[in-house]
């Protein structure tokens, strides 16, 4: 999907168009231009799964199964899979001939050694396994305890990459990111650079690239500078391009900007233990009070859609066919919360209960602000829930305080985007009460019913059936609220007129193969 400005008309408009390739010879790069490029993001690319190389944004790193532009899955290195009747096991078929970067054979005990160092590392995320066999050079056989569903989507999970036997230590650890990808990592100065250069045996399209930095640009405006002097070719990744930028680079001769529905909503989460959310007409309160269309207006530029329930439009099959939230009647929230007993007793417009103000923190992380205008969708929030008699503080602070503070329960609200697995473990992580979210972002929601409903909903292979325990989870959680969607990400990326091939990925993995420089 590509949008590309030419008159000042079209500030502001988003339009998504898809433009479909199938078919037409592959462009070749022009002789005599160095085939190179500079790309910025707001994250380090080495830092995310402990790998030293972020699988999608770098392609060092390759799963078995990849997933395609409209999100369906296809072979990777994994040419074929199947289930058996029982839905207990998968028999995998490799692709022959392939070798990671250190010339260590792609092969069936590699696989299996990825396999169980990723099931030791993230306990239950290949479900329960009973056994992973070598059943042949290139055939892989995982046996299962019970049926896990979300399998096949697993295995295309970025941490699930296939990373070199020999740069793994007896513990599990990886050394360094030898995959088999179109590029190598060269050097990675943390929190400054991460360099490719190409791979010349690659098993699948050889790029046209020959090198590739990624440089890590932490400053959404200081990107957009350096894009348009012409320090860097590309900006890349979910929260590249700030929408508040996007007027100055719509007008740019050369700049194209690049947009895509993407695959990551952003949720607001709540801290259901405190005293002030510890009661569910409170947490539907704050729904009722908040306008997620208005900050799609002036936060977003546009750039995004309204979710109607916790599950994105990304997995539009999985969605309750009707909208589960109803956002934007204050009148309603006012009913609730003084229902729940918060009232203004002394009339300064903030609500009272058992002498206590409510007055909460709503706490962002600086590396998520760097990506997303968070702050503004803050202060948004902030002037709504101030509206109907809520205090709203707005903290930032670094990324790794942030995440301990939630832990330890420190902050009424906060906000992230998760871009997630499958329909099924996005549940699990958000609304199960030993889900990696509901621990990891302080929300301590546990409701018995929905733990017992997502548990049944990974193991069920029938597909109708699966999708009714998705509803029924889905209405549990508009009614309880321990989490409250507010958006669908457009995702933004920008290039300079010299740049091909860049085709984007909802979930943004990027097909450095494909992209080449031409002349300018």
């Amino acid at each position: 999907m590509v949008k590309k400005a030419m008159t000042l008309a079209l500030v502001g408009i988003l339009v998504l168009t898809t433009i479909m390739l199938a078919g037409c010879p592959a462009p070749q790069a022009e002789v005599g231009v160095p085939q190179e490029v500079v790309a910025g993001l707001g994250r380090d690319p080495g830092v995310m799964y402990g790998y030293g190389a972020h699988p999608p944004l770098t392609r060092v790193l390759e799963p078995l199964v990849f997933r395609d532009v409209k999100l369906e899955h296809k072979p990777g290195l994994a040419t074929s899979w199947e289930v058996s009747n029982d839905g207990l096991t998968w028999t995998i078929k490799l692709r022959e001939g392939v070798r990671f970067h250190d010339g260590t054979p792609f092969d069936a005990e590699a696989v299996k050694h990825n396999l169980e160092r990723v099931s030791e590392r993230w306990p239950g995320r290949f479900g329960l396994i009973r056994s992973i066999e070598a059943a042949g050079e290139y055939t892989v056989k995982i046996i299962h305890e019970e049926p896990f569903v979300p399998f096949l989507y697993a295995l295309a999970w970025p941490g699930a990459a296939m990373i070199s036997p020999a740069a793994i230590d007896d513990e599990g650890k990886v050394s360094e990111p030898i995959g088999t990808g179109p590029f190598k990592r060269v050097e990675w100065v943390t929190g400054e650079k991460l360099v490719m250069e190409r791979n010349e045996d690659y098993w699948g399209t050889r790029p046209k690239l020959e090198r590739v930095t990624l440089k890590v640009i932490p400053d959404p405006t200081t990107r957009i500078m350096a894009l348009e002097v012409g320090e860097i070719d590309m900006i890349i990744d979910t929260g590249g391009v700030s929408p508040e930028h996007m007027p100055v680079l719509l007008m740019h001769p050369e700049i194209e900007v690049l947009t895509v529905a993407g695959a990551v909503p952003h949720y607001m989460t709540l801290n259901t233990r405190s005293v002030f959310f510890n009661d569910t007409r409170v947490r539907r309160a704050i729904v009722y009070a908040i306008d997620p269309d208005s900050i799609i207006r002036y936060a977003l530029e546009g750039y995004g859609k309204v979710m109607t329930t916790v599950t994105p439009h990304s997995e539009k099959a999985w969605m309750y066919p009707e909208p589960l939230f109803h956002f934007n009647s204050p009148d309603r929230a006012q009913e609730l919360l003084q229902e729940a007993g918060w009232i203004d007793t002394d009339g300064d417009g903030i609500r009272e209960k058992d002498g206590e103000d409510f007055e909460v923190t709503f706490l962002l992380a600086t590396g998520l602000v760097g990506r997303w205008p968070y702050d503004t969708i803050a202060e948004i929030v902030q002037a709504q829930l101030r509206e109907v008699g809520i205090q709203v503080e707005i903290l930032t602070v670094e990324t790794g305080l942030w995440r301990e503070k939630l832990k330890a329960g420190e902050a009424e609200i906060s906000m992230r985007p998760w871009a997630g697995i499958s329909p099924q473990t996005r549940l699990d992580a958000w609304l199960h009460s030993e889900g990696t979210n509901i621990l990891g972002m302080g929300i301590f929601y546990s409701n018995q019913e929905v733990d017992k409903l997502i548990e049944e909903l990974m193991r069920t292979t029938d597909e109708k059936e699966a999708k009714r325990l998705a509803f029924e989870i889905q209405k549990i959680a508009a009614q309880d609220v321990p989490i409250i969607p507010i958006y669908d990400e457009v995702l933004v990326n920008a290039i300079r007129d010299n740049i091909r091939g860049y085709e984007l990925h909802p979930w943004f993995t990027v097909n450095w193969e494909d992209i080449y420089v031409v002349a300018p």
